[in-house]
């Protein structure tokens, strides 16, 4: 949200806030300045889930990118760009991280037009990530599998224990 606000509006962006689990709300809220649709999916903190392939099917509608932040869910549990999102953004912070030593962040896309103007945004604001931390995302990911898993696991049995009382 900070980057939206605080960096986007100051370069003449603008966006609207709309409850993306509904898709009349998010067709409802395109202008014909519209040039894509943002999803959280599941929300942090509210773990609001949007139909990625629906919305995604939305904004092809509109002539509108898909971008997709994954930060959540992880490549672990959902792999947006397979359900029609054309850009995917992590917070390699947090879960892909995984051990709060170390502060990136990564974006996606199987869309050849787009992957050509990220690079060229990266290469010219020298978004790169250094080798070190490069090094502690790589040893991070080797153990996502099982770090999620065992989320899944915690989370069932937690909700299971709920549901019982």
């Amino acid at each position: 949200f900070r980057l939206l606000d605080k960096v986007f509006v100051a370069n003449g962006l603008s966006y609207t806030i709309v409850n993306a689990s509904d898709l009349a709300t998010i067709e409802a809220a395109i202008q014909p300045n519209t040039k894509a649709l943002f999803l959280e999916t599941p929300s942090n903190p509210l773990l609001k889930i949007t139909d990625i392939e629906a919305a995604a099917k939305l904004a092809k509608k509109h002539q509108l990118l898909t971008i997709v932040d994954n930060t959540f869910a992880t490549p672990y549990f959902q792999r947006p760009l397979a359900l029609g999102a054309d850009i995917v953004v992590h917070s390699g912070t947090k879960y892909l991280g995984g051990h709060s030593d170390v502060v990136s962040g990564l974006v996606v896309t199987n869309h050849p037009e787009s992957a050509e103007k990220i690079a060229f945004l990266q290469n010219a604001i020298g978004a790169v990530l250094g080798p070190h931390d490069s090094w502690l995302v790589q040893r991070s990911l080797k153990t996502l599998g099982v770090r999620m898993a065992a989320h899944a696991q915690n989370a069932q049995k937690i909700a299971e224990f709920l549901e019982a009382h």
